[in-house]
């Protein structure tokens, strides 16, 4: 099937679905995993713009080098950060407050010290019901939170954003402020149509460096400015008639200006497509020079009864003389990238971030090879999986081996050896869930090699040195959910096993107990940041809405009129196009707030916007992954009707076990844990008021087998139709268009 696209019928369509999640795990090179557990970042926003975070980390990192979550710059924390010391790590927490939100703002993790190389998992839940999630590789250097909302209001808080941070960037820049100074010196209604000339400069600058792929550096940009100031300057204290061409300069320095507003733009994540943000920052920063020199023509109309002749002369000379100061210190000052995130708690100095030199394959259990029997206690929401690694020499005595006759263990003799240490396994241990003993249920018995990427059971059985043949024993315990408690008992010790180490592994950490006659349990508590057990619901049917700018639309009306009188009277041109710019922008920044959602007629609503298949998509394929959590049949049956066409279910269900469950580890289950819409590109109708939607997301999980916790995440691109049955959206068909790994 290489190179060929394999196009699902309805009677095969969510069985690509689910196949995509063993796609993900199966077969991967070891050095395409990020190994052990990753850091866990919970954030959820408890009334609007406030968000609490918590953190967890291993018990591995050392307190000092405790990674710090990076927030937007525009947050603020609240209160102080606290640490709490917990059986298997440090669980951090601290609340944070984002006026404007998340939506298209970057995440990121810190570290004070050194990078561990752990992948994280970031999971964000909204007031809105949405939730997020994004696994996070050690070699990203941040999350750019998605945006779900409809098309029209990413498109409006992309606006806002931009208008909002071109404002800022001139009030809170002095080559700006000194420019807007040097514009008044030639008279108001000068300036205003030197600001014009200078945002047209912007504008055609930043159209071109984008049709380009240009991005130039933006220290070079300022000190263009700093020069046309004190060009300008010297300019007024000339007379009109030996005064050159102002405009022009005012134009060639937004020009050169331009251009590193697009590096600039490139770095702060706009939701919408880049040139129309980087449009929206010219605008706040032509809005923010009118607004700017008109105060200073206000102040200085204020004061000129009272101002000598001269002084006019000697602010020309002030202004010049700044200028060319600002103009050598950034072109001197060493360079830097503009910080855009500030940690949830303070940084602690030490080295830069090391470079991934972990192996592909790591340990979540401490290297006990010298001991008869290791035990593996991973504890997940519906089941916990007791793995026993049994060395055949060191327990000959236990199975009737007599190690002087009998060096080579013969192929015909491995299931009965293999059955009396199973049987050996369920009589010596026991497990209790929530206070009461748990019911075992043998998975399988496998003779193993243990190489880098772990213990595998063998693929092929071959004759067995005796000392040196390994025996994997995995014993199944079915639970409703996740538990709150956990206890695993050696209930016999012997001579030959006179001390058993035992790892728990949990979603989030692992901790490791050498179990002894007179310490004979391991006790796990659930203390998860999150809940591991996610609610599968099916995803409505919804009208299409469009988003009303309420505060927007007489701000738009004001801006069209004044551009019309513009337009229409020569004298009052300057002044009309400068009032309409800066309504605008008033205009573009009010217009995400006091929105009231329009539902559209049947006719236009009819198929979903790009933004409201992304929220779909994110809501039903985590709901076919998860459906296979559960062992019981039925069960699975029920949690994927909801999300899949009736007709489908037998044939997913028979695909998905044989999936998921791999056989080079074991039997072990992957368990997905981040399912992320990345795009979606295109929507078209179909038949029965369905839609067929182009679409990227990843899928990224953990498997866990014999001391070995493993991270992986597949991007896949593909055409996904959806139908609605019964006022709920559910998948007929899927046509994979590529698949990839990422990490």
């Amino acid at each position: 099937m290489s190179g060929a696209r394999i196009v699902l019928r309805a009677s095969a369509a969510a069985t690509v679905v689910v196949g995509l999640a063993a796609a993900c795990f199966a077969g991967a090179s070891p050095g395409l995993a990020h190994e052990g557990q990753p850091i866990q970042v919970q954030i959820t926003e408890r009334e609007p713009g406030l968000f609490t975070a918590q953190w967890r980390v291993s018990r591995t990192i050392p307190l000092e080098a405790m990674p710090v979550l990076l927030v937007p710059e525009a947050c603020r924390a609240e209160g102080q950060i606290s640490v709490v010391a917990q059986a298997g790590g440090w669980l951090n927490r601290r609340s944070f407050r984002c006026e404007r939100g998340l939506a298209g703002r970057k995440l990121a993790v810190g570290y004070p010290l050194f990078n561990p190389s752990m992948a994280v998992l970031i999971r964000v839940e909204l007031l809105s019901g949405e939730r997020l999630v994004h696994a996070l590789a050690p070699t990203e250097d941040g999350w750019l939170v998605p945006d779900m909302s409809s098309g029209s209001l990413v498109f409006l808080r992309g606006a806002q954003s931009g208008v909002l941070g071109g404002a800022r960037h001139v009030f809170g820049n002095w080559v700006h402020l000194v420019f807007a100074v040097a514009l008044v010196l030639f008279g108001a209604r000068a300036s205003a149509r030197l600001i014009g000339a200078f945002a047209i400069g912007q504008l055609a600058a930043v159209g071109g460096a984008l049709a380009l792929g240009f991005r130039p550096d933006q220290t070079a940009a300022e000190v263009s400015v700093a020069i046309a100031v004190a060009f300008l300057a010297g300019q007024a204290l000339q007379t009109p008639e030996d005064r050159r061409d102002l405009a022009a300069v005012a134009a060639v320095a937004g020009l050169f200006h331009g251009l590193g507003l697009v590096g600039l733009a490139s770095a702060d994540g706009a939701g919408p497509a880049l040139w129309l943000y980087t449009m929206a920052v010219v605008l706040g920063m032509d809005a923010a020079l009118l607004v700017l020199a008109a105060g200073v023509s206000g102040l200085l109309a204020l004061a000129a009864r009272y101002r000598p002749r001269t002084w006019d002369k000697g602010l020309a000379y002030a202004v010049g003389g700044i200028a060319v100061a600002l103009a050598l210190t950034l072109a001197f000052r060493p360079g830097g990238a503009e910080e855009t995130e500030s940690a949830v708690s303070p940084q602690l100095p030490g080295a830069g971030p090391l470079t991934n030199t972990l192996p592909g394959s790591r340990r979540v259990a401490p290297e006990s090879s010298g001991m008869p029997v290791e035990s593996f206690l991973t504890i997940g929401p519906y089941e916990i999986r007791h793995e026993v690694l049994l060395r055949v020499g060191q327990l000959a005595s236990d199975v009737g081996l007599d190690t002087a006759e009998t060096w080579v263990l013969p192929i015909e003799r491995q299931a009965e050896i293999g059955q009396q240490l199973a049987e050996l396994v369920l009589e010596a241990s026991e497990v209790h869930v929530d206070g009461s003993a748990a019911t075992p249920l043998l998975d399988r018995v496998d003779f193993m090699t243990v190489g880098p990427r772990g213990a595998l059971p063998r693929p092929t059985p071959v004759e067995e040195a005796v000392e040196e043949a390994l025996v994997g024993v995995t014993v199944a315990y079915l639970t409703p959910s996740m538990p709150d408690a956990a206890a695993l008992t050696w209930k016999s010790f012997s001579e030959s096993v006179s001390a058993i180490p035992v790892t728990a592994t949990d979603p989030e950490f692992s901790r490791t107990l050498t179990l002894a006659p007179e310490t004979p349990s391991l006790e796990w508590t659930n203390e998860l940041a999150a809940d591991p057990v996610a609610a599968v619901t099916a995803v409505a049917v919804e009208p299409a809405r469009f988003p009303m700018p309420l505060l927007a639309l007489p701000l738009l009306l004001a801006a069209a009129a004044f551009a019309v009188i513009g337009f229409r009277d020569g004298q009052r041109r300057v002044r009309s196009f400068a009032v309409a710019r800066v309504t605008l922008g008033l205009a573009l920044i009010v217009g995400p707030m006091a929105n009231v959602a329009v539902a559209l007629p049947a006719s236009l609503g009819s198929t979903p916007s790009a933004g409201q298949v992304r929220r779909i998509l994110a809501s039903v394929l985590p709901n076919v992954y998860r459906a296979f959590e559960l062992r019981d049949e039925s069960a699975a049956y029920d949690r994927l009707a909801v999300s899949v066409t009736g007709e489908t279910l037998t044939d997913v269900y028979l695909e998905h076990r044989r999936a998921l469950e791999m056989e080079e580890r074991g039997g072990a289950r992957a368990r997905v844990e981040a399912v992320e819409i990345l795009e979606v590109a295109e929507v078209s109708p179909r038949d029965e008021r369905g839609f067929s939607a182009d679409a990227t997301w990843n899928v990224g999980g953990t498997v866990s087998h014999f001391g070995h916790r493993h991270f992986r995440q597949n991007r896949y691109h593909a055409t996904i139709e959806l139908l609605p049955v019964d006022g709920t959206w559910k998948i007929r068909s899927i046509e994979i268009l590529d698949e990839q790994r990422v990490q």
